[in-house]
């Protein structure tokens, strides 16, 4: 590796960190598209559905699985940021509760003939996913029509039109 110049002093290092550490934060709380959000939702539901089939189970849910990988990879790319976790503590706080409702309605889907349990179960992970959705939509902010993320943002007015 090369090497630009001289060992930089603490203070220098400290500045370079905190601009790494600024600019990975707004990576991560850059607003997602809003269809992505109920894409995800139904997706988790019907992934939880996924487990009432008698046939083929395992298949039908690895191929939701799938294309929920798929669709946030998509988008993800599409963002310049495939990779990156939301700040959200909210948002993934409620797609773990969610990801449990899914493994809740595995085993329950195994330990009883009744379908009701996996059928809340569905509507539970759906909705969590929701709530935890609308609350990371609103700690990023709606995107304006000149591409920023928050009105009253550098560049852009109240109305969330670019500055002249």
């Amino acid at each position: 590796m090369a090497s630009t110049g001289g060992r930089p002093d603490p203070d220098e290092a400290r500045a370079a960190l905190a601009g790494i550490q600024q600019v990975q934060r707004a990576v991560r709380d850059t607003p997602w598209p809003t269809w992505l959000y109920p894409t995800n939702a139904l997706l988790l539901g019907a992934m939880t559905l996924t487990f009432l089939l008698e046939q083929h189970r395992t298949a039908a849910f690895l191929a939701v699985a799938l294309v929920v990988a798929a669709v946030n990879l998509v988008a993800g790319y599409r963002m310049g940021a495939p990779w990156a976790l939301p700040t959200s503590r909210l948002f993934l706080a409620a797609v773990a509760a969610a990801g449990a409702c899914v493994v809740a309605a595995l085993v329950l889907a195994d330990l009883t003939r009744s379908s009701w349990p996996v059928l809340v179960l569905a509507v539970a992970a759906t909705a969590l996913y929701s709530a935890g959705a609308v609350a990371h939509r609103r700690s990023t902010g709606p995107v304006g029509r000149a591409g920023t993320s928050r009105p009253g943002a550098r560049g852009a007015s109240r109305t969330g039109r670019r500055d002249r």
